[in-house]
């Protein structure tokens, strides 16, 4: 029931949505978790249909996001992305593409709430977030590392900033090359605004050449795990992170 007032606290209409779902909040629950973790990817398929020209199928997506966040009680996101289905329809290019922003954002409210809320459910599991555009290795980070840890995924530099702003994150494993925004933006904007000392930072990549390590370890890094790492290669890092804490507590 504290988890149900949370939502609703934030405008989320869950006692209409639990209509559709029988009163069952565990089943609506495990059905939130799919749609929460099918976000980011629908977000880059918007993306790439909007970039395309391909209003037909952003219109057909933009419709599929409105039902599924109607099931959920997401009321009022839903009528950002009915905007966007209708502009798809219409081949509203203008429309699609000064609203974008707006319906990132929106995804991106959902995410943020829905992780907080998830992160209620899991209880005492600290925030692991994996920053790689390539979702295999995303899936592999965090099928490793469930069962101790509550694990977010980011597909490139710009979603790991937007979790790092809005989540309380124990260690983050960053990719070096992706699309967009990459791994050394991020240490970059990180270092530029003192922030790049509060939570430690693995780097994962399969570029070992010695240029480019040099220069991930020019930032005040923990420590680079070249692919393909094992699970054992993860857990390893946990004994650095561990003395990363020990060692900021020492100094305060």
């Amino acid at each position: 029931m504290k988890n149900q007032e949370f939502l609703e606290q934030n405008g989320v209409f869950v006692k209409q949505a639990l209509e559709i779902w029988g009163n069952d909040i565990e089943a609506y629950n495990e059905n939130l978790k799919d749609y929460h973790n099918s976000l980011t990817q629908k977000l880059k398929e918007l993306e790439s249909y909007k970039n395309n020209y391909d209003y037909n199928n952003y219109g057909i997506l933009a419709h599929s996001m409105k039902s599924e966040s109607k099931y959920f009680g997401f009321m009022n996101e839903a009528n950002v992305f009915y905007e966007h289905e209708l502009a798809g329809k219409e081949n509203n290019s203008e429309f699609i593409n000064n609203n974008f922003q707006n319906l990132q954002q929106t995804v991106m409210k959902i995410i943020t709430l829905l992780n907080q809320y998830f992160n209620i459910n899991q209880g005492v599991k600290k925030n692991i977030l994996a920053v790689d555009d390539s979702p295999i290795i995303l899936n592999y980070i965090e099928n490793s590392l469930k069962d101790e840890f509550n694990v977010l995924k980011a597909l490139n530099g710009n979603e790991a900033l937007e979790y790092l702003a809005n989540n309380n994150i124990y260690v983050v494993f960053l990719d070096l090359n992706m699309p967009g925004s990459n791994g050394f933006e991020v240490l970059s904007y990180l270092k530029e605004h003192l922030l790049i000392d509060r939570v430690p930072i693995v780097i994962i990549t399969g570029d070992d050449t010695k240029q480019t390590i040099e220069k991930a370890f020019s930032y005040p890094i923990l420590d680079v795990l070249n692919k393909p790492f094992t699970e054992e290669n993860l857990k390893r890092v946990f004994v650095e992170v561990k003395q990363f804490y020990e060692n900021k507590k020492s100094i305060n």
